[in-house]
Protein backbone atom coordinates (compact mmCIF):
# COMPACT_ATOMS: atom_id res chain seq x y z
CA UNK A 1 0.00 0.00 0.00
CA UNK A 2 1.39 3.40 -0.91
CA UNK A 3 2.59 5.52 1.97
CA UNK A 4 1.98 9.27 2.26
CA UNK A 5 5.34 10.86 1.56
CA UNK A 6 4.62 13.67 4.05
CA UNK A 7 4.16 11.33 6.99
CA UNK A 8 6.31 8.46 8.21
CA UNK A 9 4.72 5.19 9.31
CA UNK A 10 3.99 5.01 13.03
CA UNK A 11 6.56 2.63 14.64
CA UNK A 12 4.86 -0.46 15.98
CA UNK A 13 1.53 0.35 14.37
CA UNK A 14 0.19 -2.46 12.17
CA UNK A 15 0.18 -0.58 8.90
CA UNK A 16 1.47 2.43 7.00
CA UNK A 17 -1.00 5.28 6.79
CA UNK A 18 -2.33 5.35 3.23
CA UNK A 19 -2.16 8.53 1.21
CA UNK A 20 -5.09 10.79 2.05
CA UNK A 21 -5.96 9.14 5.35
CA UNK A 22 -7.40 11.62 7.86
CA UNK A 23 -7.13 14.50 5.39
CA UNK A 24 -7.48 17.88 7.07
CA UNK A 25 -10.63 18.94 5.24
CA UNK A 26 -12.67 15.77 5.61
CA UNK A 27 -11.48 15.15 9.18
CA UNK A 28 -12.37 18.69 10.29
CA UNK A 29 -15.80 18.43 8.69
CA UNK A 30 -16.34 15.03 10.30
CA UNK A 31 -15.37 16.31 13.77
CA UNK A 32 -17.93 19.12 13.37
CA UNK A 33 -20.52 16.54 12.33
CA UNK A 34 -19.75 14.34 15.35
CA UNK A 35 -20.01 17.25 17.79
CA UNK A 36 -23.26 18.39 16.18
CA UNK A 37 -24.80 14.92 16.28
CA UNK A 38 -23.80 14.49 19.91
CA UNK A 39 -25.31 17.82 20.98
CA UNK A 40 -28.55 17.30 19.05
CA UNK A 41 -29.08 13.68 20.12
CA UNK A 42 -28.19 14.45 23.74
CA UNK A 43 -30.70 17.31 23.78
CA UNK A 44 -33.39 15.14 22.21
CA UNK A 45 -32.65 12.22 24.53
CA UNK A 46 -32.68 14.54 27.55
CA UNK A 47 -36.14 15.81 26.56
CA UNK A 48 -37.27 12.19 26.26
CA UNK A 49 -35.82 11.39 29.68
CA UNK A 50 -37.61 14.39 31.21
CA UNK A 51 -40.91 13.33 29.62
CA UNK A 52 -40.48 9.77 30.91
CA UNK A 53 -39.71 10.97 34.44
CA UNK A 54 -42.66 13.36 34.35
CA UNK A 55 -44.94 10.54 33.22
CA UNK A 56 -43.77 8.32 36.07
CA UNK A 57 -44.07 11.00 38.75
CA UNK A 58 -40.34 11.56 39.17
CA UNK A 59 -40.31 15.30 38.51
CA UNK A 60 -39.58 16.12 42.17
CA UNK A 61 -36.62 13.73 42.16
CA UNK A 62 -35.33 15.28 38.95
CA UNK A 63 -35.60 18.81 40.38
CA UNK A 64 -33.75 17.68 43.51
CA UNK A 65 -31.00 16.24 41.33
CA UNK A 66 -30.69 19.45 39.30
CA UNK A 67 -30.70 21.56 42.45
CA UNK A 68 -27.94 19.48 44.03
CA UNK A 69 -25.86 19.50 40.84
CA UNK A 70 -26.37 15.76 40.44
CA UNK A 71 -25.09 14.69 43.85
CA UNK A 72 -28.46 13.43 45.19
CA UNK A 73 -29.93 11.01 42.69
CA UNK A 74 -32.77 8.49 42.78
CA UNK A 75 -32.45 5.32 40.72
CA UNK A 76 -35.11 6.30 38.11
CA UNK A 77 -33.47 9.70 37.56
CA UNK A 78 -30.00 8.18 37.31
CA UNK A 79 -31.12 5.54 34.81
CA UNK A 80 -33.04 8.08 32.71
CA UNK A 81 -30.19 10.61 32.55
CA UNK A 82 -27.47 8.04 31.87
CA UNK A 83 -29.63 6.40 29.20
CA UNK A 84 -29.90 9.78 27.48
CA UNK A 85 -26.11 10.08 27.55
CA UNK A 86 -25.68 6.55 26.24
CA UNK A 87 -28.05 7.22 23.34
CA UNK A 88 -26.01 10.28 22.31
CA UNK A 89 -22.72 8.40 22.66
CA UNK A 90 -24.07 5.40 20.74
CA UNK A 91 -24.99 7.65 17.81
CA UNK A 92 -21.46 9.09 17.82
CA UNK A 93 -19.86 5.64 18.03
CA UNK A 94 -21.93 4.33 15.12
CA UNK A 95 -21.03 7.34 12.97
CA UNK A 96 -17.33 6.96 13.78
CA UNK A 97 -17.26 3.25 12.98
CA UNK A 98 -19.14 3.76 9.72
CA UNK A 99 -16.92 6.65 8.63
CA UNK A 100 -13.49 5.37 9.75
CA UNK A 101 -12.78 3.17 6.70
CA UNK A 102 -13.44 6.14 4.39
CA UNK A 103 -11.45 8.57 6.56
CA UNK A 104 -8.44 6.27 6.98
CA UNK A 105 -8.59 4.14 3.81
CA UNK A 106 -8.13 1.18 6.16
CA UNK A 107 -10.50 -1.58 7.24
CA UNK A 108 -11.82 -1.70 10.78
CA UNK A 109 -9.68 -4.78 11.31
CA UNK A 110 -6.55 -2.84 10.33
CA UNK A 111 -7.56 -0.11 12.76
CA UNK A 112 -7.68 -2.65 15.56
CA UNK A 113 -11.00 -4.48 15.59
CA UNK A 114 -9.53 -7.95 15.39
CA UNK A 115 -9.83 -11.20 17.32
CA UNK A 116 -8.78 -11.17 20.96
CA UNK A 117 -5.61 -13.19 21.60
CA UNK A 118 -3.59 -14.02 24.75
CA UNK A 119 -1.33 -11.11 23.76
CA UNK A 120 -4.36 -8.81 23.75
CA UNK A 121 -5.37 -9.99 27.23
CA UNK A 122 -1.83 -9.48 28.49
CA UNK A 123 -1.70 -5.88 27.36
CA UNK A 124 -5.23 -5.32 28.70
CA UNK A 125 -4.20 -6.54 32.15
CA UNK A 126 -1.08 -4.38 32.11
CA UNK A 127 -3.22 -1.41 31.16
CA UNK A 128 -5.68 -2.03 33.99
CA UNK A 129 -2.83 -2.23 36.51
CA UNK A 130 -1.32 0.95 35.09
CA UNK A 131 -4.66 2.77 35.32
CA UNK A 132 -5.14 1.69 38.95
CA UNK A 133 -1.63 2.82 39.89
CA UNK A 134 -2.01 6.18 38.17
CA UNK A 135 -5.62 7.11 38.90
CA UNK A 136 -6.63 5.29 42.10
CA UNK A 137 -3.35 4.86 43.99
CA UNK A 138 -2.06 8.21 42.76
CA UNK A 139 -5.25 9.97 43.89
CA UNK A 140 -5.12 8.29 47.32
CA UNK A 141 -1.47 9.25 47.83
CA UNK A 142 -2.09 12.86 46.89
CA UNK A 143 -5.22 13.00 49.07
CA UNK A 144 -3.23 11.67 52.04
CA UNK A 145 -0.71 14.52 51.82
CA UNK A 146 -2.93 17.26 50.36
CA UNK A 147 -6.46 16.43 51.58
CA UNK A 148 -8.04 19.52 50.00
CA UNK A 149 -6.52 18.91 46.56
CA UNK A 150 -8.76 15.94 45.73
CA UNK A 151 -12.51 15.72 46.18
CA UNK A 152 -14.99 12.98 45.18
CA UNK A 153 -16.32 13.17 41.63
CA UNK A 154 -20.05 13.51 41.02
CA UNK A 155 -20.15 9.88 39.88
CA UNK A 156 -18.67 8.77 43.21
CA UNK A 157 -21.32 10.74 45.10
CA UNK A 158 -24.01 9.24 42.89
CA UNK A 159 -22.67 5.77 43.62
CA UNK A 160 -22.99 6.43 47.35
CA UNK A 161 -26.64 7.36 46.80
CA UNK A 162 -27.62 4.30 44.76
CA UNK A 163 -25.29 1.51 45.89
CA UNK A 164 -27.97 0.07 48.20
CA UNK A 165 -30.63 0.20 45.48
CA UNK A 166 -30.42 -3.06 43.54
CA UNK A 167 -31.63 -1.85 40.14
CA UNK A 168 -29.57 1.32 40.36
CA UNK A 169 -26.43 -0.59 41.33
CA UNK A 170 -26.84 -3.11 38.49
CA UNK A 171 -27.33 -0.33 35.95
CA UNK A 172 -24.36 1.62 37.35
CA UNK A 173 -22.08 -1.42 37.01
CA UNK A 174 -23.33 -2.20 33.48
CA UNK A 175 -22.88 1.44 32.48
CA UNK A 176 -19.40 1.85 34.00
CA UNK A 177 -17.87 -1.55 33.29
CA UNK A 178 -19.26 -2.37 29.83
CA UNK A 179 -21.08 0.40 27.98
CA UNK A 180 -19.03 3.47 28.88
CA UNK A 181 -15.62 1.86 28.23
CA UNK A 182 -16.73 0.76 24.75
CA UNK A 183 -18.03 4.21 23.85
CA UNK A 184 -15.10 6.14 25.30
CA UNK A 185 -12.46 3.90 23.75
CA UNK A 186 -13.99 4.26 20.28
CA UNK A 187 -14.14 8.04 20.68
CA UNK A 188 -10.89 8.79 22.51
CA UNK A 189 -8.57 6.01 21.36
CA UNK A 190 -9.82 4.65 18.04
CA UNK A 191 -10.74 8.07 16.65
CA UNK A 192 -9.05 10.98 18.47
CA UNK A 193 -5.79 9.16 19.18
CA UNK A 194 -5.49 7.93 15.61
CA UNK A 195 -6.17 11.38 14.16
CA UNK A 196 -3.37 12.91 16.25
CA UNK A 197 -1.13 9.86 15.80
CA UNK A 198 -1.43 10.19 12.04
CA UNK A 199 -0.14 13.74 12.11
CA UNK A 200 2.22 13.87 15.07
CA UNK A 201 3.23 10.38 16.21
CA UNK A 202 2.55 8.47 19.40
CA UNK A 203 3.22 11.15 22.01
CA UNK A 204 1.16 13.81 20.27
CA UNK A 205 -1.64 11.28 19.89
CA UNK A 206 -1.43 10.11 23.51
CA UNK A 207 -1.25 13.62 24.97
CA UNK A 208 -4.15 14.83 22.82
CA UNK A 209 -6.34 11.82 23.55
CA UNK A 210 -5.42 11.67 27.24
CA UNK A 211 -5.90 15.41 27.74
CA UNK A 212 -9.36 15.38 26.17
CA UNK A 213 -10.21 12.25 28.17
CA UNK A 214 -9.34 14.03 31.42
CA UNK A 215 -11.18 17.18 30.34
CA UNK A 216 -14.31 15.19 29.52
CA UNK A 217 -14.36 13.75 33.03
CA UNK A 218 -13.97 17.26 34.45
CA UNK A 219 -16.99 18.49 32.48
CA UNK A 220 -19.23 15.43 32.85
CA UNK A 221 -17.97 13.91 36.11
CA UNK A 222 -16.98 16.97 38.10
CA UNK A 223 -13.38 15.83 38.51
CA UNK A 224 -11.05 18.24 40.30
CA UNK A 225 -7.83 19.40 38.63
CA UNK A 226 -5.71 16.68 40.24
CA UNK A 227 -8.11 13.87 39.32
CA UNK A 228 -8.46 15.24 35.80
CA UNK A 229 -4.67 15.28 35.39
CA UNK A 230 -4.38 11.72 36.71
CA UNK A 231 -7.16 10.56 34.39
CA UNK A 232 -5.39 12.28 31.49
CA UNK A 233 -2.28 10.20 32.28
CA UNK A 234 -4.55 7.16 32.61
CA UNK A 235 -5.90 7.95 29.16
CA UNK A 236 -2.33 7.96 27.87
CA UNK A 237 -1.88 4.51 29.41
CA UNK A 238 -4.92 3.33 27.44
CA UNK A 239 -3.39 4.82 24.28
CA UNK A 240 -0.26 2.76 24.94
CA UNK A 241 -2.37 -0.40 25.40
CA UNK A 242 -4.20 0.20 22.12
CA UNK A 243 -1.00 1.15 20.28
CA UNK A 244 1.13 -1.75 21.49
CA UNK A 245 -1.53 -4.46 21.34
CA UNK A 246 -2.79 -3.27 17.94
CA UNK A 247 -6.22 -4.20 19.21
CA UNK A 248 -9.08 -1.84 20.08
CA UNK A 249 -10.61 -4.41 22.41
CA UNK A 250 -7.50 -4.39 24.61
CA UNK A 251 -8.00 -0.81 25.79
CA UNK A 252 -11.74 -1.46 26.22
CA UNK A 253 -10.93 -4.38 28.53
CA UNK A 254 -8.36 -2.31 30.44
CA UNK A 255 -10.87 0.49 30.86
CA UNK A 256 -13.65 -1.83 31.98
CA UNK A 257 -11.41 -3.64 34.48
CA UNK A 258 -10.20 -0.33 35.89
CA UNK A 259 -13.77 0.86 36.38
CA UNK A 260 -14.75 -2.48 37.93
CA UNK A 261 -11.88 -2.32 40.41
CA UNK A 262 -12.74 1.30 41.22
CA UNK A 263 -16.37 0.37 41.89
CA UNK A 264 -15.27 -2.53 44.10
CA UNK A 265 -13.05 -0.14 46.05
CA UNK A 266 -15.91 2.36 46.43
CA UNK A 267 -18.21 -0.40 47.64
CA UNK A 268 -15.93 -2.32 49.98
CA UNK A 269 -13.23 0.20 50.92
CA UNK A 270 -14.46 3.76 50.32
CA UNK A 271 -11.68 5.28 52.42
CA UNK A 272 -9.08 3.51 50.29
CA UNK A 273 -10.82 4.77 47.17
CA UNK A 274 -10.59 8.31 48.42
CA UNK A 275 -14.29 8.84 49.11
Amino acid sequence: MENDSTSQPSPGWPTHWPRGSFSYGWTTAFICLVVGVFVVTLFAAAIGAYAWLELHGQRASLMATVGSHGTVVSTPVFIALETAQLIAEACVVIIILVALPALTHLSLREIGFRAISPRTIGYALLGAVGMVLVADVGSSLIASTHPHAVHPQVTEKIFEEIKHQRSGLIFFILFAVVLQPIAEEVIFRVFIFNVALRRGGFWIGAITSGGLFGAAHTIAGGADDVSAALLAVGGMVLCWVYYRSRNAYASMISHGLFNALSIAALYYAPKLAGS
